[in-house]
């Protein structure tokens, strides 16, 4: 057997018995652990223009957590929901948007930085492309009373806006 074929034969053999590290491999389920601490009640903080809640509860015998998002704009009420969920090791959203969309998008959990950032993945109820929706999310959790989202809004098939609030835990 030639020196090439046994290395190739080596390096297979190898990748066999040897794991691939995968950064998002096995960290679904500590993201969305650290999304059920935040089951609580949640209001802007004081740098915030607009006045809003959030109320996140543990839902379906503890596999998913239930965002309900409140404000008001303009004397109007504006209610959106987002669910988070596992699905295998990987931690998903399905954002329930006033756009009248669904996006669902997944997540990686990057725990030195203690941000977990969302990628959409599908969406359902767009008409077209270049209708506007929610594209990416990124979580940044400061410590057990605060923490901060960034959901970027989508539209014509290039980023519109972005919202940046900080949320901080009132019960």
């Amino acid at each position: 057997m030639s020196s090439l074929t046994k290395t190739l034969g080596v390096l297979v053999l190898s990748m066999g018995i040897m794991p691939i590290p995968n950064s998002a491999a096995g960290n679904g389920a500590e993201a969305f652990e650290k999304l059920k601490s935040l089951v609580g009640h949640w209001e802007t903080d004081k740098t915030n223009m607009n006045k809003a809640t959030l109320d996140l509860e543990l839902t379906s015998g503890g596999t998913a957590v239930l965002e309900k998002f409140h404000m008001v704009d303009n004397g109007k009420p504006v209610e959106m929901t987002t669910l988070y969920y596992l699905d295998g090791d990987q931690v998903k959203l399905t954002h329930y948007c006033m756009a009248g969309n669904q996006p669902t998008m997944k997540g990686s959990y990057a725990p030195e930085s203690k941000t977990l950032t969302f990628d959409l993945v599908s969406i359902s109820n767009l008409k077209t492309p270049n209708d506007g929706h929610m594209h990416h999310a990124t979580y940044t959790f400061i410590d057990n009373d605060h923490f901060k989202t960034t959901w970027t809004f989508r539209k014509e098939q290039k980023d519109a806006f972005t919202e940046d609030v900080t949320y901080v835990r009132t019960k």
